[in-house]
């Protein structure tokens, strides 16, 4: 099995002209890198990595971290079998985790650049942008809903107007690459808050938990 997991690096205060590489605030990307980096990272071994590479060995596991910019996620990787986005988004408690069950068919906002795109991602498609019936993902996210693993409740949260930002883009489009490749057969986007107290350990044992829940059929 092929697995991509990716965050996202920061988004505020990124200088003149901006360092969209930058990860220092954002916990997706800390949870990747670890230390904070102000590059293009060529190396993943942040609390997260060295967690699902030592419990999944069998899994290929690829990594990667992205600008907060629109269109970041537009040419989706289809030579793995599952993605699985990771980003802040969980911001009124720290012990929960959030999957999203769809994508709204929204962009607003701007992105870490000052760029604006508003209007639908793709013009004259449905609001929502649901998994496809064929796919597990909707069952596994219903195994997770309610959940409690590590100290992190696991929440599902439908596609929504007010998510429009570049995760929900990213979502969107990796939801519909599902079987425009050879592989590609689950994606997933889970929010995360930030960690408590900095303690990136902790908030990497409750990501990893649900991610090796997501790619358990018998979870």
């Amino acid at each position: 099995m092929r697995v991509l997991v990716t965050g996202f690096n920061d988004w505020e205060k990124l200088g003149e002209p901006a360092n969209v590489w930058r990860c220092r605030d954002n916990p997706s990307c800390r949870l990747l890198l670890g230390a904070v980096h102000d590059q293009q990272p060529t190396s993943f071994a942040g609390p997260l990595v060295t967690r699902l590479e030592a419990r999944a060995p069998s899994v290929e596991w690829r990594f990667a971290t992205m600008p907060v910019t629109w269109g970041a996620f537009a040419d989706v990787p289809r030579d793995v079998d599952v993605i699985i986005n990771i980003g802040l988004g969980v911001y009124d408690r720290d012990d929960a985790l959030q999957l999203e069950a769809g994508a709204y068919n929204l962009r607003h906002g701007a992105d870490a650049v000052g760029a604006e795109q508003p209007g639908p991602i793709t013009a004259g498609a449905a609001p929502v942008l649901e998994p496809p019936e064929a796919s597990p993902i909707a069952a596994q996210l219903g195994k997770l809903a309610g959940r409690t693993l590590v100290g992190y409740t696991v929440l599902v949260a439908d596609a929504r107007e007010a998510n429009s930002y570049l995760c929900n883009e990213t979502h969107y489009h990796a939801l519909s690459a599902i079987g425009r490749g050879p592989a590609l057969r689950e994606v997933y986007f889970l929010h995360i808050p930030y960690a408590r107290a900095d303690d990136y350990e902790a908030l990497a044992e409750g990501v990893s938990g649900v991610v090796l829940a997501l790619l358990d059929p018998n979870h």
